[in-house]
């Protein structure tokens, strides 16, 4: 069977998204920054890049520069990417159709990302508004690939079957924990990556996935995903 002909059909009640790899493809932009970051301060870049990755700002801090592993610090440090390097965003395929398809009650976001950075990329790059469900950095604790973001983010939006989105092991881990069904991206690594770190289906982009229907009264979200990999 070729990856053109795996398909699967699911019903949930809802779902919830990394931004980041997931939505939009960024990680050039963070890379440039994070490369820059190390370039200023005396670090192998090469080497905080490696850890970068789907982690929040705060924890690479804490990792490298634990001095300036604070919230301000990492909020304003994120808040600079948007307006720097949004020339080498991209929005995933696929991203605006599902968006538009989506019940708004039944989707969120879950985002290692601060929230000057993450209402940045939203407001200035993908042009939607914030989601009912917007988790950041801030929101908890522990970051990816603890558990604690999904978990909120279905906790608000009242979800007991849930898909989370993720490109990077990290999130797929934490999604996982967290209980739900995870749809890995092949954004950012490639598929046999993605599906080894414990995805349940691997997708290419959101051109693959289709919203049915949606039945308000049952809160069903009836999904199909098409052209899977895994």
């Amino acid at each position: 069977m070729s990856a053109s002909d795996i398909s699967y059909d699911m019903d949930v009640n809802g779902c919830l998204f990394d931004l980041d790899g997931t939505l939009m493809l960024s990680t050039n932009c963070v890379e440039k920054f994070w490369h820059d970051f190390g370039e200023e301060h005396g670090i192998d870049s090469h080497e905080l890049l490696k850890t970068s990755h789907g982690r929040r700002t705060i924890d690479i801090l804490q990792m490298w520069k634990p001095e300036m592993a604070d919230e301000k610090t990492s909020g304003e440090l994120e808040a600079t990417i948007p307006v720097r390097w949004a020339s080498y965003a991209k929005p995933v395929p696929g991203v605006q159709e599902l968006h538009d398809a989506l019940p708004p009650s039944q989707w969120g976001i879950v985002t290692s990302g601060t929230l000057p950075m993450a209402s940045g990329w939203l407001k200035h790059f993908l042009k939607f508004e914030e989601p009912v469900c917007f988790i950041t950095a801030e929101s908890v604790k522990e970051g990816k690939p603890d558990p604690a973001g999904y978990k909120l983010g279905a906790q608000n939006l009242g979800l007991e079957k849930f898909l989370v989105f993720e490109d990077a092991p990290a999130g797929i881990k934490a999604g996982k924990d967290a209980g739900a069904t995870v749809i890995g991206m092949a954004t950012t690594y490639d598929a046999e990556t993605v599906k080894n770190a414990g995805a349940d289906i691997v997708i290419p982009d959101l051109h693959s996935v289709k919203v049915k229907s949606w039945d308000a009264e049952t809160k069903t979200l009836s999904l199909r995903f098409e052209n899977c990999l895994y």
